[in-house]
């Protein structure tokens, strides 16, 4: 339970996500070239724009400000409630965050090589979301997007925490 208490207390947010992928970048690029490097980075924290837009779609607010807020409230509601309490609770649908979209880039990366950087940094990202969220039994909405779609609509009918 105390490994619970911890990883309550670690959240991937973007500043959290860009010191990692910023040094794993660094090293890198001395395997792959700085174009797909820099893609790469980018990459491993943009897809979070997904919570941006699940964050429109709710609240019908376009501050990137007040999304970022809203984000950090929810999660430190969040944070104060049972592993028995979190399950209860509808997850947001992210449309970047899960294997649906990584595969789609994957084969467009056929047609367009530096798409494969964007799947690098795609998978870097969900790594990093899956390691905290694994205990804390929401890593499946990782995973991938239809099951987030599934579990949002149809399986739960309780209200978000905010």
């Amino acid at each position: 339970m105390n490994d619970l208490k911890f990883l309550k207390e670690v959240k991937m947010f973007p500043k959290t996500h860009i010191i990692i992928n910023l040094l794993i970048s660094i090293i890198l690029l001395f395997l792959l070239p700085p174009l797909g490097v820099l893609i790469l980075f980018l990459s491993s924290f943009l897809i979070d724009v997904d919570h941006y837009l699940y964050y429109v779609v709710v609240k019908k607010r376009f501050s990137l400000k007040s999304a970022y807020n809203w984000f950090r409230l929810h999660g430190q509601k969040f944070k104060q409630l049972s592993f028995n309490e979190v399950k209860k609770h509808k997850q947001g649908i992210l449309i970047l965050h899960g294997m649906e979209p990584i595969i789609f880039l994957a084969l467009l990366s056929k047609f367009f090589p530096l798409l494969i950087f964007v799947v690098l940094g795609f998978i870097l990202h969900l790594i990093e979301d899956l390691i905290v969220e694994r205990k804390l039994g929401t890593a499946e909405y990782k995973l991938s997007v239809v099951y987030s779609i599934y579990d949002h609509i149809l399986k739960r009918k309780l209200k978000h925490i905010i």
